[in-house]
């Protein structure tokens, strides 16, 4: 890799971070980012960012090191059991025999192909080994163990292979797995709803021409990149069933729709659930049909009579209404609140950055508050495979390296501080991240959960702390600003995304006062959807 003049590298010093920005680079460019380390516990920090590639089909290879058969079991050192060390989430595994001392040169032997000396017969083995997993990435993990016995080096570079010897046929492309899908036609029926998972911008293009079409309600989540509705209407407002929800794309983060579809079980409502990736997600376990396809043509594939002017404009209205009343309260406020910074973020990212969104608190209020005013999606990113707070910088940093555009990092300072050390991930980045920290120096999510009223709350779930990051900031030699109002908060981010430079902003909140603003608007909700 070091002397292929082609390859884009991303060095860090720990390999959890490192692991999380490669899936970064598969979630932004749709190619493997391809994970390279030492044998023993370097493996396992992986482990983190393969079950996230896995729960959602990012491209992800890992290339790891490993000792030879003949040393597992004596105690030699580094060497642990790496065979299927991350069990049956790889797409692909492949345990590669330790390369053997023979000549690059042409066989004199008279040995047949694919003997110990026969050099090509090595060469065919492991060009079509790695076409294979080259291939099988494209939809989630693949794993190459690789086994070495000292020493490690060639002595003269000379000895390597070169592309010459490579037979091209070898890297013949057989395909994709698209080949041989069924040929998906989808009716609907009745009155439509689509509800839009995560997605590409391309994706969430079509789905919204898919809405045109049937003339139906779309609700998006804020990792589709597109928002023309909320999914927290259903937790709020009175509205007319559909008689078919169509979901198209990945995950959907709203608690409150999983609550509210619930509800719709046994009322003969179709679900259809259509897939890029073919990974099932129906948490509610309800009756539905789950279609892999591509979402590029969704106006071929999808065909019905278009819903009523009745059941659009109910679900209009209730997304209009629900939205005056987030933009009454966080536009001008000047009080910070975690509401009103994802309000502001939502609205003011540039239309052609990146947009990464931590777990937690922070996707919740994004999705909550978001009010962005365009139907043109825009690349959002999240890892809500595994919904871990952990490798968040990490993958931020692959994602901005990837697509080769500016990122704005939103995430709390617990996920923050479980990341600290891909800073050093963003100080060397060639495109600026802005980092929103957000700090309520706790788990606040917890404060809206019944547990909030137990006498361990405090110490066992909040798990509050001391820490701020100015000083990290500067060990690794970042920008770092201090933001104490909604002012403040426009100023130095707009400033940011002028400059293009990277910058960690931390924003201290209050827990009780976001909980008062999050009541607060909740209750002028409920209100304006009991007088119609």
């Amino acid at each position: 890799m070091a002397r292929h003049g082609k390859v884009k590298i991303i060095q860090h010093f720990d390999e959890r971070g490192l692991a999380f920005a490669a899936l970064g680079y598969g979630r932004s460019t749709g190619k493997a980012g391809v994970f390279v380390c030492t044998s023993g516990t370097a493996v396992a920090n992986a482990f983190p960012a393969v079950i996230e590639a896995a729960t959602e089909g990012v491209p992800l290879l890992l290339f790891t090191a490993d000792r030879p058969d003949e040393l597992r079991g004596t105690g030699a050192n580094q060497t642990i059991e790496q065979r299927n060390i991350f069990g049956d989430y790889p797409e692909m595994f492949r345990h590669m025999p330790a390369p053997e001392d023979v000549s690059v040169h042409t066989n004199s032997k008279g040995d047949p192909p694919g003997s110990t000396n026969d050099f090509a017969g090595h060469l065919t083995f492991l060009v079509k080994t790695l076409h294979e997993c080259f291939g099988a990435s494209r939809y989630g993990p693949v794993h190459l163990n690789w086994m070495f016995r000292e020493p490690f080096t060639v002595e003269q570079e000379n000895e390597l292979p070169t592309p010459e010897m490579i037979d091209s046929s070898l890297l013949k492309d057989e395909g994709d797995k698209s080949t041989g899908k069924e040929s998906i036609r989808i009716e609907t029926v009745g009155e439509t709803l689509i509800a839009l998972g995560s997605c590409t911008p391309d994706e969430a293009t079509e789905a919204l021409k898919l809405s045109k079409k049937l003339h139906c309600p779309l609700l998006a989540d804020v990792t589709s990149g597109l928002r023309v509705g909320s999914f927290e209407l259903p937790a709020d407002f009175s509205l007319p069933k559909p008689d078919t929800i169509l979901h198209v794309g990945g995950r959907i983060t709203s608690k409150s729709w999983h609550q509210w579809t619930e509800t719709l079980r046994d009322r003969d409502v179709l679900f259809v659930h259509l897939t890029p990736t073919g990974r099932v997600v129906n948490p509610n376990r309800l009756d539905q049909m789950t279609h892999q396809t591509t979402l590029d043509n969704l106006v071929d594939i999808v065909d019905g009579e278009p819903t009523s002017d009745q059941f659009l404009q109910a679900w209009h209205d209730a997304g209009r209404g629900r939205d005056r009343v987030v933009e009454k309260n966080l536009v001008d406020t000047e009080r910070l609140s975690e509401p009103a910074i994802a309000h502001f973020l939502c609205r003011n990212c540039p239309e052609t950055d990146n947009f990464f969104i931590g777990n937690s608190m922070p996707i919740r209020d994004l999705d909550w508050y978001g009010t962005r005013k365009s139907d043109d999606p825009r690349p959002v990113f999240a890892n809500r495979g595994a919904s871990g707070i952990d490798g968040l910088l990490a993958t931020a940093t692959g994602v901005a390296i990837g697509s080769g555009s500016p990122t704005t990092v939103m995430l709390g300072d617990l996920s923050a501080l479980h990341d600290l050390n891909s800073l050093a991930l963003i100080a060397k980045s060639p495109w600026p991240l802005i980092v929103v920290i957000i700090n309520n120096q706790s788990g606040h999510i917890f404060d809206l959960l019944p547990v909030r009223e137990s006498s361990h709350f405090e110490q066992f779930f909040a798990t509050p702390h001391a820490f701020h990051f100015k000083d990290a900031a500067a060990m690794f030699g970042i920008p770092y600003q201090r933001v104490t109002s909604m002012s403040g908060l426009r100023g130095a981010y707009n400033a940011a995304v002028d400059e293009r430079k990277s910058v960690v902003m931390e924003i201290v909140t209050d827990r009780t006062y976001n909980t008062e603003v999050r009541q607060l608007i909740r209750k002028e909700i409920l209100r304006c959807s009991k007088q119609g």
